[in-house]
């Protein structure tokens, strides 16, 4: 068993899995082009292989192999029967496996989580802050694998962005040759670039911080819910209904120094 294997091992037993399933889970977040398979279903919803290969960039084939390995047991994607049979070409779900260990939180729960530490840690002295943040993380049951999860996420959220781009450029494209867009509700392509930098020097900053962004995201997730009641109220159809993405990378830009 390879190191990565048993670091996840530490993790995963206690979810109950054997160790076919953690070499399963290990798998996919060793293999990129799996884990974007998974990471675009969970973003654009069930997709066949066509339009995967278009949100991947990858030929159909190279997906098709990779689709095959996913819904060998124990399976992360399963076939949905309901669009398969509506639509052209076999539809792809996630799997409870697939949406319990590659998925974000819900944004309101996350909300919550933040916020409850911070009132926690906003009691506390820097000192004793900083040493519930260190023990916090040393406890962390995916400590040893976040930063490679992390890396994987990126690397999807490049392959979102460079999508983003394209609709952008082809959008710009349309608008300079003088033509019209076929879909007039939505015309358009867009990407939003937005950072920012400051300096902190305690992790009752650092967590106040991310209790900021967790209450922008939970608002986002109830504008989703909001949005979706006036799509369905006014019986939009699916293909008529623009998927949008937003995410945000923060962290520290300073060098950490340990004792030996």
């Amino acid at each position: 068993m390879s190191k990565k294997i048993k670091n996840l091992d530490i993790k995963f037993k206690d979810r109950g899995y054997d160790e076919k399933t953690i070499n399963r889970i290990a798998e996919v977040y060793n293999i990129e082009t799996r884990h974007a398979i998974i990471m675009a279903i969970n973003t654009f919803g069930s997709s066949n292989i066509k339009k995967l290969a278009k949100i991947l960039g990858k030929n159909e084939a190279t997906i098709y192999y990779h689709i095959k390995e996913l819904t060998k047991q124990p399976e992360f994607l399963q076939i949905d029967q309901e669009m398969t049979n509506s639509l052209k070409g076999i539809y792809y779900s996630l799997t409870e496996l697939a949406l319990r260990n590659f998925c974000d939180t819900h944004p309101v729960e996350m909300e919550d989580a933040f916020t409850q530490l911070y009132d926690l840690l906003e009691k506390k002295s820097d000192e004793e802050a900083a040493k519930f943040y260190f023990e916090l993380m040393a406890k962390n049951p995916e400590i040893g694998e976040t930063a490679q999860r992390d890396r994987r996420r990126l690397s999807y959220y490049r392959i979102l962005e460079n999508f983003m781009l394209n609709n952008l450029e082809n959008t710009e494209k349309i608008v300079l040759a003088g033509k019209k867009p076929l879909n007039e509700r939505y015309p358009m392509g867009s990407i939003s670039l937005s950072s920012f930098d400051m300096k902190i020097s305690s992790p009752k900053q650092l967590f106040e911080i991310l209790k900021t962004i967790s209450e922008m995201f939970g608002n986002l997730a109830r504008l989703k819910e909001k949005f979706e009641k006036q799509m369905d109220e006014k019986n939009i159809p699916d293909e008529e209904r623009i998927d949008v993405h937003y995410h945000m990378v923060g962290g520290e830009i300073a060098e950490f120094k340990f004792t030996k």
